[in-house]
């Protein structure tokens, strides 16, 4: 439960009574005023948007009739354009073309073309690709009376960028006149190959229609561009195709470039998915950037249409192409859409003339932008007036907690004074006699305080004395516990002596022995200097032989002295050094009872920690897994002992086969006193110690599991790196 002083409680008072009434009558008449203009606002933001929905199905079929009857006029233009060729043809005698004088050059591979620009002329180029062809010189000549026409055709229409004719062994005429016709156009150019002539061939064709293209990269040099083409036939002779252009910038710029009072977005797409064009402001929305132009490296050898990502159906990846496809495939007339932070109002119409769709995309934030113009400006009045309103409240809550705080003063001052003298209670037990107030249940808090204090220091100083004497009989206890640790370790350590003793004691009787004998039986002979030289050769190696041994039982008498080394510190080594130290000590032991010891060291860099007291901790864990594998008489009696690294821990485990630690105590089995083997003498402060000298001594963790062979203790060091062992 939160408590408040008294000031804060008397200020708190203030303001519920005066501030806070005031406070939420103002706000009700801010959120009235702030409701009701987004209220207003909301229902004319709907009342617009829905009767937007019933004229953008009209502006939108409006402009798709636009559209059609763009396309319309130039597929009658082009109509034309082929009756003209047609009526050129069937009159058409290569025998009456006089060749003489002609404005035409045939180079040596047979392209034939324009020798100069002429006003008003078209392009020629006659492609070597078929030049056993007959009479292509005069054909070139021939055609040269419909440049008129063609120019004609080009000034008659805005939307035109170029009008041709390609025969079918590639002669191309076209205007505008295009001045790099040989660099642009491959020499060998087979036009018949190409979509803006198959198309209206006779196998795609058959029905002699007016066709339209789909998007394609123009080999004449205008870029990106769609074309409406027409077959010629003189007879049943497919002499060529007509083609009228319209780029792509063009279709974007006249034709779906729509001028609405909001912002709009359009796109043109062929029944196969094909986008044809799009507007600038959509090519962000499908990720994409409209091809209007392009930079002509090399002649274009073969049709080339836009990239797969072109079009809408496969283009899944884009979210809002995903739904453009769906109501394009399902002739959805009006839909709605959001994508990108943007909320759009999304039309289709189908495009008779061509049998393309116009989709139309209307952003609605443009739709609603006038009113919601409106509500800000709204809504900065209604700001302002509660920029005011807070500014009064400021001073007049300025003026009030004054007020609050010369009131509360009279009651705190003597109440202030009481705090401190507990705070002086509290940190020195000093008691202090307060000066009485002019408020009779102050003073009476006062003397029930002064009472107190006096009893309170009286306490004190009895418990004082009482942790005194018990802190006194706690290090006792705690020294007895370590004694008792220590005589039950010495206890084993003198049967490891024992152990390790037994060998070299053995081998120093035998040498002592075989010079006795030898003596007795007077083996050498002294008399001759070979005997006095065997004698002393065999004394020099006997004598050697007893001080290796005697060095080895030094050398034991030092591990366990220094065992028990009181003034233990840190020092350098190695899991590798603690190992081969702690094996010292208790192999032997380990080897008289046959207990199979299988080490994997996997640790090889030395760190700073206390060496002999991880020894003592190793030495305990392996003596307890022998005996408790000596008391359970297991068969093949093995111990395993893990050395690695892991993190900032140098890990050892030491895992028995004597099949566990009963689950009822494995959690005690680190408590002081606990032992299992209290008949035989057990102390049951070896894994206690264990614990604390790896956990308080080495900061690191001693902890113990059952695995499905025994029990499995792991002891991890937080050792510190020596950075020499890793040069």
């Amino acid at each position: 439960m939160l408590r408040e002083s008294l000031s804060k409680l008397i200020q708190k008072e203030y303001l519920k009574s005066i501030i806070f009434p005031l406070l939420l009558i103002e706000a009700m008449l801010l959120w009235a005023y702030f409701w009701s203009n987004a209220h207003v606002s909301e229902s004319t933001q709907k009342a617009l948007i829905e009767e937007t929905k019933m004229h953008i199905k009209e502006i939108s079929s409006r402009s798709a009739e636009i559209i059609n009857e763009t396309f319309k006029d130039v597929s009658h233009m082009t109509a034309l354009f082929r009756q003209e060729h047609e009526t050129f043809f069937a009159r058409f005698n290569p025998q009456e073309v006089g060749t003489k004088n002609h404005r035409y050059r045939q180079l040596e591979n047979g392209v034939i073309t324009n020798a100069q620009q002429i006003p008003n002329a078209c392009t020629l180029f006659y492609s070597n690709v078929k030049q056993t062809s007959p009479y292509r010189l005069e054909k070139a000549i021939a055609t040269e009376e419909l440049d008129g026409f063609y120019n004609t055709m080009l000034q008659s229409n805005p939307h035109i960028a170029q009008v041709y004719f390609n025969s079918y062994d590639s002669m191309n005429r076209l205007c505008p006149f295009m001045p790099d016709a040989l660099n642009q156009y491959a020499h060998d150019i087979d036009i018949p190959k190409y979509n803006f002539y198959f198309l209206a061939d006779e196998k795609h064709n058959p029905q002699k229609k007016i066709v339209w293209t789909d998007a394609y990269l123009d080999p004449a040099g205008l870029g990106w561009m769609i074309s409406a083409i027409a077959p010629v036939y003189k007879g049943d002779f497919l002499e060529g195709v007509v083609g009228v252009d319209i780029t792509i910038d063009q279709l974007i710029s006249n034709i779906l470039s729509l001028r609405l009072p909001y912002r709009s977005m359009s796109l043109l797409v062929d029944e196969h998915g094909h986008m044809l064009g799009m507007s600038q402001a959509l090519e962000p929305y499908l990720g994409l950037h409209e091809l209007t132009s392009h930079t002509y490296d090399a002649p274009v050898e073969n049709t080339i249409s836009k990239p797969k990502d072109f079009n809408l159906f496969d283009n899944k990846a884009n979210a809002l192409a995903s739904f453009l496809t769906k109501m394009v495939k399902e002739n959805t007339p009006l839909d709605e859409f959001r994508y990108a932070d943007t909320d759009f109002l999304i039309t289709q119409n189908p495009i008779s003339q061509t049998g393309w769709k116009l989709v139309l995309l209307l952003d609605k934030d443009s739709l609603l932008k006038s009113g919601k113009d409106l509500k800000a400006k709204t809504d900065f009045i209604g700001y302002v007036a509660l920029g005011f309103m807070a500014l009064f409240y400021l001073v007049f809550l300025f003026i009030l907690i004054n007020r609050a705080k010369r009131f509360s003063s009279q009651i705190l001052t003597p109440l202030h004074e009481l705090i401190q003298a507990t705070r002086s209670l509290k940190d020195k037990l000093v008691t202090t006699k307060l000066p009485h107030s002019d408020i009779i249940e102050l003073n009476t808090l006062l003397d029930n305080f002064s009472a107190m204090s006096h009893e309170l220091q009286n306490l004190y100083d009895s418990m004082d004395k009482k942790i005194k004497e018990g802190i006194l009989e706690n290090m006792e206890t705690q020294k007895m516990m370590i004694y008792q640790s220590r005589l039950a370790q010495m206890g084993e350590m003198i049967s490891m002596i024992a152990h390790q003793w037994r060998q070299p004691l053995g081998a120093i009787s035998t040498v002592t022995a075989s010079i006795k004998l030898k003596q007795s039986l007077k083996k050498f002979d002294l008399t001759t200097e070979e005997g006095r030289i065997a004698q002393d050769e065999f004394l020099t190696t006997a004598i050697d032989k007893i001080e290796h041994y005697i060095q080895f039982l030094t050398n034991t008498i030092d591990d366990f002295r220094n065992f028990f080394k009181p003034d233990q510190h840190h020092e350098k080594s190695s899991l590798t050094h603690i190992i081969e130290k702690t094996l010292r000590i208790i192999g032997k032991s380990l080897d008289v009872h046959k207990i199979a010891l299988e080490i994997d060291n996997r640790s090889t860099r030395e760190f700073i920690t206390y060496e002999a007291q991880v020894t003592q901790v190793l030495i305990n864990i392996l003596k307890n897994a022998q005996d408790v594998l000596l008391d359970k008489k297991i068969e093949n009696a093995t111990i395993r002992l893990n050395a690695y690294e892991e993190k900032e821990f140098f890990v050892i485990e030491i895992e028995d086969n004597a099949g566990g630690i009963p689950e009822s105590i494995i959690s005690k089995v680190f408590d002081p006193y606990f032992s299992t083997k209290a008949e035989k003498n057990g102390t049951g402060l070896g894994l206690y110690m264990s614990k604390t000298i790896i956990e308080e001594h080495c900061h690191g963790i001693l902890s113990v599991s059952n695995t499905e062979r025994g029990a499995k203790f792991c002891v991890k060091i937080r050792g510190e790196y020596d950075v020499r062992s890793d040069q």
